[in-house]
């Protein structure tokens, strides 16, 4: 079904990675659809069956609730959920931290709801991996006793700012998994409001691309170093490999083969993918497959609402304007940086795009009465 799945997707969109004269990158064109409309609405439906089994609400505190009701006069420990059952794929500036504060509203709400149960408290071990700390990343990612590996493998839950690649490194190939995309020109000057000194200096977003052409992975030197200039060309592909591993963002050799290893699991790895832009109905799809993250839920002791919170804005103070002021930066960048976020971000804006009707498609699954049962 996932190969299939992946190509159907592409011709029913008519998509293709390359611009009509095939320059930019070296994908090949995408197929077009050779069946009938009829076929494909066939093609369509089977996609949605699939998203409703894959989008079944689950519990993630099934096993505790197993455990509380086996317990005994005789039980001592507390009730542990077993490890690799959930994580969120973070990527920055996209709502990843709104959404690990939203996530984590959740699970303290289901903790205080088992708190209920005198004689045994309930043991959430929940952990973290982020690019941010990029020589921790690095190093726990490459050393193999680092001590990261055992904190992983005993986690119940994770929040990954890191590739998928980092998350099947690390065994959790089977754990629920949800992300939340934005759009790929919105992200990236985001990232730039939002680094505009630490990263990159107080520059131009223009001529950091200009010296990202002209000297490749080298350009680190004159701007910030670990994921900085990462996150301004194609970083969303880049978090949804789980097959390739490159950081260097200058090599597109492989590109093809990125964005097919990024476009299989955008479609079929997730439980939800949500958008940033379409956030009420994200949150309502997120409450749909996991019915402890809704908003209200019945049945706490303290009666929480998780609202979806706004974090990390963009700072009032970048410390590059003149005598160390602000420079006040538009919310949409003109039309040349614009252009030249779009020209170094070709493949998420073409995953994008599949996003968007994953989106559609899912919310489809979400409203099937099978979905439930």
């Amino acid at each position: 079904m996932k190969s299939f799945y992946c190509n159907f997707q592409l011709a029913l969109l008519l998509l293709s990675p390359l611009n009509s004269s095939g320059e930019g990158t070296n994908l090949r064109p995408a197929p077009r659809p050779s069946g009938s409309f009829e076929e494909l609405e066939i093609q369509q439906e089977n996609i949605i069956n699939d998203l409703v089994e894959r989008m079944k609400p689950r519990n993630f505190f099934a096993d505790a609730d197993a455990a509380f009701d086996n317990t005994t006069d005789n039980t001592i420990d507390n009730i542990i959920i077993p490890p690799k059952q959930f994580f969120h794929l973070h990527h920055m500036k996209s709502g990843g931290s709104s959404l690990n504060r939203f996530l984590g509203c959740g699970l303290r709400r289901a903790k205080s709801y088992y708190s209920t149960h005198e004689e045994h408290s309930l043991q959430l071990n929940q952990q973290r991996l982020s690019e941010c700390s990029y020589s921790y990343f690095k190093q726990c990612t490459t050393e193999t006793d680092h001590k990261c590996n055992v904190k992983f493998a005993d986690a119940a839950y994770m929040e990954y700012c890191a590739p998928l690649s980092a998350t099947e490194k690390f065994g959790w190939g089977e754990a629920d998994a949800v992300t939340m995309l934005r759009n790929p020109v919105e992200r990236v000057w985001s990232m730039f409001r939002f680094q505009t000194k630490s990263c990159f200096k107080c520059h131009n977003l223009t001529d950091v691309y200009d010296t990202m052409d002209k000297k490749g992975m080298k350009a680190m030197k004159e701007y910030g170093g670990g994921v900085c200039l990462g996150q301004l060309t194609n970083h969303i592909t880049r978090n949804l490999q789980s097959i390739i591993n490159n950081d260097d963002w200058s090599d597109h050799e492989k590109d093809n083969a990125r964005f097919i290893d990024a476009l299989n699991n955008l479609q079929n790895r997730f439980v939800v993918v949500g958008l940033l832009d379409r956030l009420d109905e994200t949150v309502d799809l997120l409450s749909h497959s996991f019915p402890w993250l809704k908003p209200e839920l019945e049945g706490t002791t303290d009666e929480v609402k998780c609202d979806f919170p706004h974090v990390n804005s963009s700072p009032g103070h970048n410390g590059c304007g003149e005598h160390g002021g602000h420079w006040d930066l538009p919310a949409l960048p003109d039309d040349a940086t614009r252009m030249a976020i779009e020209d170094h971000n070709k493949l998420d804006i073409k995953l994008y795009e599949v996003a968007k009707q994953h989106f559609e498609l899912q919310l489809k699954a979400a409203k099937d009465p099978s979905t439930n049962e």
